[in-house]
């Protein structure tokens, strides 16, 4: 328990950290916009499409809760699919307000564990499903690169190295992900010498370091034991994630249509969303405040025309980020205060009924008490109750 408090203050403070950045973030991005003219764009707007994205929204939670599901089921684990997605929205709410989207993972694995996932099974299940987001964002930023180089290096002219930074950094990611997963003596030599040079500072903090890494490594190969057994069932999980990226990355389109512009392609416009999606991986903000806004208006700028990009930046961070961070919020805090309810409700049931229980018992006891109480007169006394009931019948008393 003192260990979730803990955590959950870390939350509060990642919460603080994500309200502060957002602030600078309307201080950068936002100071500057009309905020009247975004609201007549939105207005003059196809809302078909509009709702379009939102549906994206909707399909992109869903197919994460279908892939968790699918792992949980791999496990052992019967989990409802409502009940993965209410994970689902706790991962994406969560990764939004932490650095790096550290909070998200740790709080589903606790969440499953209140409804009896073991927190080894929830582990690897995330870790699965990690591991298939990981392949897939990274394949899907390299071929929009590969695709639409020229047309990137033109629109981020000195700050392409943003975009090289976001490549390395996620390929190594996955690297390493699959080198744990697959590869005991590499990932094992690499624990080893990372421990061997934080010991140069703290022993202490390397024996904690190496002692966890293992920990986590073993539970990296156990997922990868589940891929090798399981092939093509890890094939579906990554068409299922694909999917669930391209829902993700395609609300910029959505916006694009919904405008009444034309000419650029989906496909295009997917490329580049997974471009600037790479690039805003490398850097640790939390839920890649200021720095995706600050790059959209670098990646669609030949898009969008002029006095429709800052509005268009808006509708599809909106739509693609903070309606998911406002829709898993809002659905977090009914599933609590619902929980709160129930918890209340039963509270109060068990005391009734601990009541009702604690007078009927009463009741049974001080009339039981009576006759025993008569029957133990009638054994002490045995003769004095005999000449009580002659007296009785003697004058026509009833006994």
């Amino acid at each position: 328990m003192r260990r979730f408090l803990n955590f959950l203050k870390k939350i509060l403070m990642n919460g603080g950290l994500f309200l502060l950045v957002g602030v600078l973030t309307y201080r950068m991005v936002f100071a500057g916009s009309d905020f009247r003219l975004v609201l007549r764009h939105a207005a003059q707007s196809h809302v078909v499409f509009l709702l379009c994205g939102g549906a994206m929204v909707c399909v992109m939670l869903c197919a994460e809760a279908v892939t968790v599901r699918r792992n949980l089921r791999l496990l052992g684990e019967t989990q409802s699919f409502h009940q993965c997605l209410i994970y689902t929205f706790a991962g994406n709410f969560f990764s939004a307000i932490t650095p790096a989207a550290t909070g998200g993972q740790p709080m589903e694995v606790y969440l499953m564990h209140k409804k009896g996932v073991s927190a080894v099974h929830g582990t690897l299940a995330l870790i699965m499903d990690l591991a298939c987001y990981q392949i897939s964002t990274t394949l899907l930023g390299i071929i929009g690169y590969v695709s639409f180089g020229p047309l990137i290096h033109s629109l981020l002219g000195r700050f392409i190295w943003l975009l090289w930074l976001g490549l390395v950094l996620n390929t190594g990611l996955l690297i390493l992900l699959l080198f744990a997963m697959f590869s005991r003596q590499f990932i094992f030599r690499l624990t080893a010498l990372a421990a061997g040079l934080l010991a140069f500072f703290s022993k202490s903090r390397a024996d904690a370091f190496r002692q966890s890494t293992e920990a986590a490594i073993a539970q990296y190969r156990t997922g990868a034991a589940m891929f090798l057994q399981n092939k093509r069932y890890f094939l579906v999980n990554c068409l299922i994630t694909i999917l669930r990226i391209l829902a993700m990355h395609s609300a910029p389109f959505w916006v694009y249509r919904a405008l009444g512009l034309s000419g650029a392609s989906l496909v295009q416009i997917i490329a580049l969303q997974s471009a600037l999606y790479i690039s805003c991986a490398a850097l640790p903000f939390p839920g890649g405040i200021g720095i995706a806004e600050r790059s959209f208006l670098q990646y669609f700028k030949t898009i969008f025309p002029g006095t429709l990009l800052q509005s268009s930046m808006i509708l599809s961070r909106g739509i693609g980020s903070y309606m998911t961070i406002i829709l898993s919020g809002g659905v977090l805090a009914v599933v609590f205060v619902l929980s709160m309810f129930r918890k209340k409700h039963r509270f109060h049931n068990k005391e009734g009924e601990a009541h009702e229980t604690s007078i009927q018992s009463n009741g049974h006891g001080s009339h039981g008490s009576s006759w025993s109480g008569r029957s133990c007169l009638s054994d002490q006394f045995p003769d004095a109750a005999e000449r009580v009931h002659r007296k009785r019948s003697l004058y026509g008393g009833s006994g």
